[in-house]
């Protein structure tokens, strides 16, 4: 094990190459974290709507990590399940014999799209218990095996991605409706138990970012042009664009860093001004 008097952060979910967890890794890689990248798959999992897109040299992780490195970076990728208690115990783990600390813990990590996007009498359920085993246990046991590490150290930050999903009603989407309003309770809770320790608990809720997930919500909803349907759906949001995963980023990056030590507990709309419902 190499010690390092660097903060450390662990960040779920960072296979795609414009996802969220991508994002977060080269941001705090800037800021000056040592950055471990994670996701279940080195180029995580696709939506039920795959994404065509031209060839790039993208490689998952792996090209993550290359790239933070090349801009003097310092990172590591690791493949774990974080539904799982061992996969998270396992990721976990992998942070602490590595660097000897834990420091931040963005749990990012989502259930891909799939037949939880249906109406309530469709949805088997397979997929409701799947879209709960990410979204919700896997924030619990990611958290859980974080925890003891933060709390020996007497700091810590546990940044989790929610959703405005999960504060507001959107059609067809009980499940993760539900999920990521599971995540705000736990966020609170966990940060009312944990901040008398040094770690403090806040949640991210994302409007329309345009990743992955949005543009298969677009196939969904019936567009064969993306960007013209991504545009339509965009002149609702008071900024009139979707959100770039490099806005959730930067909020991460605000709660990741010492000056945040008095947010405790917040659920942080990060969503462009206020979409309605059937905008995501």
């Amino acid at each position: 094990m190499a010690e390092t008097d660097k903060r450390v952060a662990l960040i779920t979910g960072c296979g795609k190459e414009n996802g969220i967890g991508a994002a977060i890794a080269r941001r705090l890689a800037r800021d000056g974290f040592i950055v471990v990248v994670s996701d279940v798959a080195p180029a995580g999992v696709e939506n039920d709507h795959r994404v065509e897109r031209a060839p790039t040299r993208w490689q998952g992780m792996d090209t993550l990590v290359a790239d933070i490195e090349a801009a003097q970076g310092q990172a590591m990728s690791v493949t774990g399940d974080v539904s799982t208690e061992d996969g998270a115990a396992f990721l976990v783990g992998s942070v602490i014999n590595t660097y000897g600390r834990l420091d931040v813990l963005v749990n990012n990590a989502g259930a891909p799209h799939g037949q939880d996007r249906n109406p309530i009498e469709q949805v088997p359920l397979s997929a409701w218990e799947f879209v709960f085993s990410i979204n919700v246990r896997g924030v619990f046991l990611m958290s859980r095996a974080a925890v003891p590490h933060m709390k020996a150290q007497g700091y810590g930050r546990i940044i989790s991605m929610a959703s405005v999903a999960g504060l507001e009603a959107l059609p067809e989407r009980a499940a993760y409706c539900a999920s990521k309003a599971a995540v705000i309770g736990m966020t609170r809770s966990l940060a009312y138990d944990l901040a008398p320790h040094g770690i403090t608990v806040n949640c991210i809720c994302p409007g329309s970012i345009r990743t992955d997930r949005a543009i298969s919500s677009t196939i969904r909803a019936g567009w064969t042009d993306v960007d013209a349907g991504l545009a339509e759906r965009a002149k609702d949001i008071p900024v009139r664009r979707h959100g770039r995963p490099e806005d959730i980023a930067a909020a991460v990056a605000h709660l990741a860093s010492e000056d945040a030590g008095y947010i405790v507990g917040q659920a942080i709309v990060v969503d462009g001004g206020g979409l309605p419902p059937n905008t995501l």
